[in-house]
């Protein structure tokens, strides 16, 4: 109740996020709902994250034992087979259902074998309190700063790797399909795989009635890989995100509608330079 609650106060004083949720939900389902479906959907994604902020507050009690009293995980067999192969392994991470329960979860799961890459908040004092919740659990966190050389080397070890990657990428991301319009997306996890051969795996925290959760691991995502490595990121992060779009579209209530996902789009002019090079390299005489 009290979650819920949090939610319904921001929902209603964080007006300006409140607009770019329903501006989301728009662009995502259009005539597939009625406006108050839409603003129903709102109103409880909202709830969510008020429930997943009173939630983290409480991770100081969790232990490795008792994390799995509200916890169920399917898919574990596919993250330990993908670590078997000694690459580590890439964890593409949606801001989903109570997504800051990952780092507890994978903490627990693969003891002083998972790692995340995190972005500091600004508040150097609230950042240091978020870092060691979310490290209490052996999990360790990745800075931005060191995010390239500290992931290889993770990867290396064997490590698994998150990365919250489902959010706008601005004019660095690769350009992809995401419910019908183009959006840019982080390149990092489909890059990393193709250049290191890691497993790329999917995973979230799914809510539950009774605000259980459920963790979802997916198998190893199969990879197409080509002579162009540009298309190769593009063509299987937007597989990744068809992935993620699917289960958005069974639980719409449970990502976070409040990002302005679509804020990047496409240069048309960028989009015909690259085209025209690639056909200037098609057709170039061996």
């Amino acid at each position: 109740m009290l979650g819920s609650g949090l939610g319904d106060f921001l929902y209603f004083v964080l007006k300006k996020r409140r607009r770019i949720a329903l501006k989301n939900l728009q662009i995502a389902f259009g005539d597939e709902m009625s406006t108050d479906e839409r603003a129903k959907i709102c109103r409880r994604s909202f709830q969510q994250v008020g429930k997943t902020a009173i939630e983290f507050l409480r991770f100081p009690k969790l232990t490795f034992d008792n994390v799995w009293e509200e916890v169920t995980v399917d898919g574990k067999e596919h993250l330990i087979q993908a670590l078997d192969k000694g690459k580590g392994a890439i964890v593409f991470l949606p801001h989903f259902g109570n997504w800051e329960l990952l780092a507890m979860v994978y903490g627990a799961l693969i003891p002083n074998q998972a790692k995340a890459i995190a972005f500091p908040l600004k508040n150097r004092y609230l950042n240091a309190l978020v870092s060691q919740y979310r490290e209490q659990l052996s999990l360790r966190l990745i800075t931005r700063k060191q995010a390239v050389r500290e992931t290889l080397r993770a990867l290396k070890e064997n490590y698994a790797v998150g990365f919250f990657a489902d959010q706008n990428a601005g004019r660095e991301g690769v350009f992809v399909d995401f419910f019908g319009q183009q959006a840019s997306a982080v390149r990092g996890p489909a890059t990393l795989a193709l250049k290191t051969g890691a497993p790329l795996l999917l995973s979230m925290a799914i809510r539950l009635p009774g605000d259980r959760h459920h963790v979802l691991i997916t198998p190893e995502i199969d990879l197409e890989i080509s002579d162009d490595l540009e298309q190769d990121v593009q063509t299987n992060t937007a597989r990744i995100l068809k992935i993620l779009e699917t289960y958005i579209r069974q639980y719409p209530d449970q990502w976070l509608w409040t990002h302005n996902r679509w804020k990047t789009q496409p240069d048309p002019r960028w989009q015909m330079k690259r085209q025209s090079r690639k056909i200037g390299e098609s057709i170039a005489p061996e």
